[in-house]
Formats: C-alpha cells, structure tokens, sequence
C-alpha cells in the first residue's frame, strides 16, 4: 500500500489555480505552526494551538511560525493521513487528495486555506523519494527548498501561498552544536578535556586554552567519578536494559565502557527521548556525561584516543 501511496503523490503535479478578479481573501490571517518530529523526520503544519500544544508535549519538536494563512478563500489546503507510515500530507489538488484516499490515506478535512490573491508568499514543495515518514517538506524559505534539492529532494514547486511571514525559533539546545562551529581536533597541540560538574560543561582545550565549550549533564547524585582519566574504546550506539535507555556516539573515558561521552539518551527502539533531552545542562545521567548530538558525533568523530581527560 505505501509503494502505491507514493506513487500516486508523485504522478499529479501540484496545480494551483490562478487568480481571479471574484477571489479574494478573507481580510484576517491566522498563524500556521510548524513542528519537527525528532525520530519520524516528519513535518507537520497546524494552525490549531491545542494540537500544537499536544505534539510539543508529546515530543515533538517546535520550530516556530511557518508562514500566516487567510482563514478563508476560495483554495482549501486538504489533509491526509497515511495510518501504515504515520504520515500526513497536504494538498490543493482535489484529484491528488481523491487518489490518497483511494490507495489507503485518511482524508482529515480541511487543514487551512491558500491565498487566492496574494503571490508574494509561495510555500514550496519538495519531495524525499527515500523516505517512509516525512517524505514531504512544504516551505515559505526558498534557501530551504533549494537545500534540500541539492541533497537529493525532487523540486515539486509551490504547493500554495501564504499571506504573511513566519518567525522561527532557535532548536532546542540538545539538537545544536553548543558553540558554533567545531575546530579540527586532529590539528590541536596539547589536546585535552576538563569536565565541571559544578558548570555542568566540558571544556576542549589546547594547552591553556579553552577553544570550545559545550553544555553537559552528568550524573546524578554525584555519580559521575572525579579524577584524570584517558578516552579509550569508543562506538555508534548501545542500549542499556537495566536504565531503559541507551545512546548514540559515544566515547569511553574510564573502565573501557562504563563511563562514557555520549549523546543525550535514545529509547529501546533507537529514538531520542526528548525529555531527557531537555534535560542537558542539569545533572540528569548515571554517570556519564551527556551531551547534544552533534557535540556527541564531534567526539565520536575527531576526539583522538588516549586523549587526557579531567573530571572535577
């Protein structure tokens, strides 16, 4: 079913319909959230504050306003459901949202409405032939869109207009690199690392010099061993049954395993638990040290063995 599903998204080409001197907009706008599902890769568009709410509460990312939408024209924005992927989609075309609903799709109503008048605001339609769940992004950024295209994305053009902009708001700290870009740790002279469990932050140094600063968790209930230490083995992921959580990158710094550098935790089935997440800054580990994910994968990558390692 979902082979078909995709097939059929992909043989309609999106048709907007060109103004008309009858068209016109409602004269109110709402604001359309956007929200990033962590695990799935899914994006999902509402312009309902209680759903919104709900999926944040849930674990879902929030990224912000995507873009302002009338309350009403005459070019409703139809929603989907895929129930085997776990998957919505969003469509002006009648035909397109028919067909869905014909292969398996959940026809959800009316999502929200496109301008009938308005061109200055076009949201833009790429498509992941590689994906199961997400396999669409619609937005208002055009570097976006194109971004996505050059990794790989079909451009499938404007899937409708807005009529006003949206207003991001910045990741949360545990998806994002502390401290902006990352040096080449292979290139630093007298490379070591300090972790405070007072600032809650591990420290890279060169010498005496501190040339990045990342924000940590370690252990709770002073669990986290104090002392010099050295990094040793290191590997992509674990799980660990006892604690229900696991992790991924992570990079040994006492008893070849135990103690660990890794990313912030991930369930039994590999998906990052977003309240622990929220977590980074605060104690909130076992006893390792906790960190954002592309800190983590810096480590895993770059972080050379044997490297020194002080914990106080």
């Amino acid at each position: 079913m979902w082979a078909i599903a995709v097939a059929v998204v992909m043989a309609i080409a999106v048709a907007l319909p060109a103004p008309s001197a009858s068209a016109a907009d409602s004269s109110e706008s709402v604001d359309m959230y956007r929200l990033y599902n962590l695990n799935s890769g899914e994006h999902f568009y509402t312009a309902n504050k209680t759903e919104r709410d709900g999926l944040e509460s849930a674990g879902w990312i929030y990224e912000g306003i995507g873009w302002k939408a009338p309350v009403r024209s005459s070019t409703p924005v139809y929603r989907l459901y895929n129930p085997q992927s776990g998957d919505h989609h969003y469509t002006v075309n009648a035909n397109e949202r028919d067909m869905l609903v014909a292969a398996g799709w959940r026809y959800e109503g009316i999502g929200w409405y496109s301008s009938d008048t308005n061109r200055d605001y076009p949201l833009y339609r790429q498509y992941n032939p590689n994906a199961v769940a997400g396999s669409h992004n619609y937005t208002l950024n055009n570097n976006e869109a194109r971004s996505l295209v050059n990794a790989g994305w079909h451009d499938e053009g404007i899937a409708w207009y807005g009529v006003g902009g949206g207003t991001s708001v910045p990741l949360p700290q545990f998806m994002r690199p502390s401290g902006g870009a990352y040096p080449n740790l292979a290139t630093v002279p007298n490379l070591s690392i300090e972790v405070s469990i007072a600032a809650q932050r591990v420290y890279v140094r060169s010498g005496m010099n501190t040339i990045y600063t990342m924000i940590a968790s370690t252990g709770m209930n002073n669990s986290t061993p104090r002392g010099t230490f050295r990094v040793q083995n290191r590997g992509g992921s674990f799980y660990n049954a006892r604690e229900g959580m696991g992790a991924n990158y992570w990079v040994s710094w006492k008893d070849w395993g135990v103690y660990l550098f890794h990313s912030v935790p991930t369930d039994v089935q590999g998906h990052y638990i977003v309240s622990e997440g929220r977590k980074l800054g605060r104690p909130a580990s076992h006893g390792c040290v906790r960190l954002s994910i592309p800190d983590a994968k810096w480590l895993y990558d770059q972080l050379p063995a044997n490297t020194p390692v002080t914990v106080h």
